[in-house]
């Protein structure tokens, strides 16, 4: 595919449509606009902001997902050195296009595509949440992410959001006391949590411990005598928000009980949603298999997320077979250097279009 191919330039369009969450509007007529033009039935926007398309027949039904929204920060839309860059050229506007494109000429009577381009996944999920109330649930979910084509993920671990603050004595800064500033307290006590959330050699199946935001101190000639820090805790999905809880409540119970003449701590969980591991359905991870190899010529790699996406509340509501998978390097999601090389872009939208001649083919024969 040329630097100047009708698809590029779909993908530079589609880009200049700055979309942080909250403001995915203009990209979402795009989007829906895209739709009309590549044959896409039953059109639609809800009042979410989801733009939704079907394409093909069937009693089975398989959706293709992804979000048009991007974190903030705005990156020069330009296409340099066979790359494309841009917000969203990784997470996800380029799984979500090559997902449009590949769909384009699918005329399955074997199964029924639902397409959907949900907001806020960089946020609340809105999207998504409203998306699992109206829709009748797939038999079969693709998550449209940037995972690499040659892998896709079966598994995402949960996200936990809790606010903690740290109190101490306080005094002066003239006598720099270490035991009275809550701001190194609350240091002290993030690496005990993380120390003791450290379980083993797989990272997967380690509890992550993120400070997400600090607040504290007065500027002046004070101590800080609070503290408080918003941490993001990601847990696997064999860990229940429950045990969780358990385990941090626990953790910083033996902590103020090590340390009682120093500090006290409170703490409230903001949000929580959980880990999620798909079923594993032979045809459909077979069809990817074959998609992978006639593309990349390489075999397909079945990978397990750090982190938490739309996949976790399609699994949580539904339980149907699913993966996400999707052209893009991770590593560069959300970077300042946002961006995919044409050639996996291409590779991205063949992979898809391959993937749903098989899948469907094989599904008829069932």
């Amino acid at each position: 595919m040329s630097l100047n191919s009708e698809a590029v330039q779909q993908l530079v369009k589609l880009l200049s449509k700055y979309s942080p969450s909250g403001e995915e509007d203009e990209a979402q007529e795009e989007v829906f606009s895209l739709l009309i033009s590549k044959g896409f039935e039953n059109v639609r926007k809800d009042c979410i902001g989801n733009v939704i398309g079907e394409k093909g027949d069937g009693y089975r039904t398989l959706l293709f997902c992804s979000h048009v929204d991007t974190v903030p920060g705005i990156i020069d839309v330009k296409v340099e050195s066979e790359r494309v860059f841009g917000r969203g050229a990784v997470d996800a506007k380029a799984p979500l296009l090559a997902m449009i494109l590949a769909a384009s000429k699918y005329e399955s009577r074997s199964l029924r595509l639902v397409f959907s381009s949900v907001v806020g996944e960089e946020s609340d999920s809105r999207g998504i949440k409203h998306l699992l109330e109206k829709l009748s649930p797939p038999d079969y979910v693709i998550i449209g992410e940037p995972t690499g084509i040659r892998a896709a993920a079966i598994a995402y671990r949960g996200s936990a959001n809790v606010r903690i603050r740290v109190s101490t004595k306080g005094g002066h800064s003239s006598s720099p006391m270490d035991d009275a500033n809550a701001i190194i307290q609350l240091m002290k006590l993030v690496e005990y949590v993380k120390s003791k959330f450290t379980f083993s050699k797989d990272v997967f199946s380690n509890i992550g411990v993120s400070i997400t935001m600090v607040k504290g101190g007065y500027g002046d000639s004070r101590i800080p005598d609070s503290s408080e820090a918003f941490l993001n805790l990601r847990y696997p999905p064999e860990v229940s928000f429950g045990k969780l809880s358990e385990l941090f409540t626990n953790t910083l119970g033996e902590y103020c009980e090590n340390n009682k003449n120093i500090l006290s701590v409170q703490h409230e969980f903001l949000d929580h949603l959980d880990g999620y591991v798909s079923v594993k359905d032979k045809i459909m991870l077979n069809s990817v298999r074959e998609a992978v190899k006639m593309v990349i010529g390489r075999d397909l790699l079945l990978i397990r997320k750090l982190g938490t996406s739309d996949f976790n509340y399609t699994g949580v509501k539904w339980g149907t077979p699913q993966i996400a998978w999707g052209p893009g390097d991770p590593s560069l999601a959300h970077s300042v250097n946002e961006s995919i090389s044409v050639e996996e872009f291409t590779q991205g939208i063949k992979a898809y279009e391959v993937f749903l001649k098989v899948f469907s083919s094989s599904l008829a024969m069932t």
